[in-house]
């Protein structure tokens, strides 16, 4: 009798790990919204739904597309009480777990820290009973008091924590103090099956036949873009008249820090001495957009200044597209993982400098460059997999609430 008691716990999760099937509620910005993490939840979602399961996206008033299913655009977290609205839409979809995609901006209330997610949480574990999931997806080596306490705080409400790096999961030991043993590493996932003729993306920009160096993304101070202008002059002169520069991104509507920088950066195109060979491409892009700009890229420089990892990098693998970025935590781990990247110390020109001349000016190193890029991704980060160790933590969350107690695994690289 003992004994079955014991074993009851394992014949449930036996039982569980038989059935790949799991209403899953996802809390996280949504497009049509121009967000890096509401993209990467539609393409892990998209994996996540070819495998059967059934999940509900819960979403800020601007997510959500005429006429989408199973999108419930109800967290307006510009007013107070947001937490009560997400919880009650939980209740009614009743799902087997919830999982929470983190970015302090996208939960943050009149400078409240992001925490009404405490008060959601709290809730779940407490009155609903339902299984949470979150990923943190800026976690750094060393973490401010503030992001220190909320993220003990945070993994004390919720079954898993999920980061993307083994370095953040190294590190968030030391940063709070104690052993976290219910955070998971499971790597930024990218599309295995992106195929854009760089031939074609190149003529979509008015750029067939030129080799093209590229950087893409939002006008932040922290990207770093001014450094590749301020040498593109010894770049343009020693690659030669075949070589060009594309920038393409624009800023946040009413940011004026962006809106400064995005000056900063027209400014020094306009000082370049080769700048007839710049092309500026301004907009907030569309996925499909997105992708058939950086397939153009034979060469992607990420000269970042803060950053913890970036989606970018993962989507340049995906089209084939070798990079160039600054040796800061997430990006190197990827760079030296893939071997589709070099790494350079923030802030060194001559460093990036000699790492893009290298690249871009041997044909040979490019190619066997594009290889490791999409052998890693196929072998290693694509969607489909991704999606698989999703659903074992998952598993292990739903495991974890029954039992009333956390279900450790010895793998927490997953």
């Amino acid at each position: 009798m003992v004994l079955a008691i014991f074993c009851l716990p394992w014949v449930i999760y036996l039982i569980q790990e038989g059935s790949n099937k799991m209403k899953i509620v996802w809390l996280s910005s949504w497009p049509p919204r121009p967000c890096g993490i509401a993209t990467y939840s539609e393409e892990l979602i998209t994996a996540l739904r070819k495998a059967q399961n059934d999940i509900h996206v819960i979403c800020h008033p601007d997510g959500g597309r005429a006429g989408e299913k199973n999108v419930y655009p109800v967290m307006n977290t510009e007013v107070h009480g947001w937490d009560e609205t997400v919880y009650d839409t939980v209740q009614k979809i009743n799902p087997d777990v919830v999982h929470i995609q983190h970015e302090y901006g996208l939960y943050q209330t009149s400078g409240d820290h992001a925490s009404g997610l405490f008060r959601l949480l709290f809730r779940l574990h407490v009155q609903g009973k339902y299984p949470a999931v979150i990923t943190y997806h800026s976690v750094y080596t060393r973490l401010n008091p503030m992001m220190r306490l909320y993220m003990d705080v945070m993994q004390c409400l919720v079954q898993a924590g999920i980061v993307h790096a083994e370095y953040q999961w190294m590190n968030l030991h030391a940063n709070l103090g104690r052993v976290v043993d219910n955070v998971y590493v499971i790597p930024h996932g990218a599309a295995a099956a992106v195929s854009i003729p760089k031939k074609q993306a190149k003529e979509k920009l008015g750029l067939e036949g030129k080799l093209v160096l590229g950087m893409l993304g939002w006008f932040t101070q922290t990207k770093g873009f001014d450094l590749v202008l301020e040498i593109w002059d010894d770049l343009a002169g020693e690659l030669g008249d075949n070589t060009w520069l594309v920038l393409a991104g624009d800023a946040r509507q009413g940011d004026a820090n962006q809106i400064d920088y995005k000056k900063k950066l027209l400014d020094l195109v306009e000082q370049c001495v080769h700048k007839d060979r710049i092309k500026v491409v301004q907009g907030s892009f569309a996925p499909e957009e997105y992708n058939s700009i950086m397939a153009a890229f034979d060469l992607m420089v990420m000269p970042y200044t803060f950053a913890s990892q970036s989606g970018n990098l993962a989507h340049s693998f995906a089209l084939g597209v070798p990079a160039v970025v600054s040796g800061l935590e997430g990006l190197k781990a990827e760079a030296e993982a893939s071997g589709a990247a070099i790494p350079v110390s923030p802030g060194d020109s001559e460093e990036l400098k000699r790492a893009i001349l290298m690249i871009m000016g041997n044909a040979d190193l490019r190619k066997r460059y594009v290889q490791r890029a999409r052998a890693y991704v196929k072998k290693k980060i694509s969607w489909s997999i991704t999606a698989k160790k999703h659903m074992q933590v998952y598993k292990k969350a739903a495991m974890s609430m029954k039992r009333g107690a956390r279900d450790l695994i010895p793998e927490a690289i997953l």
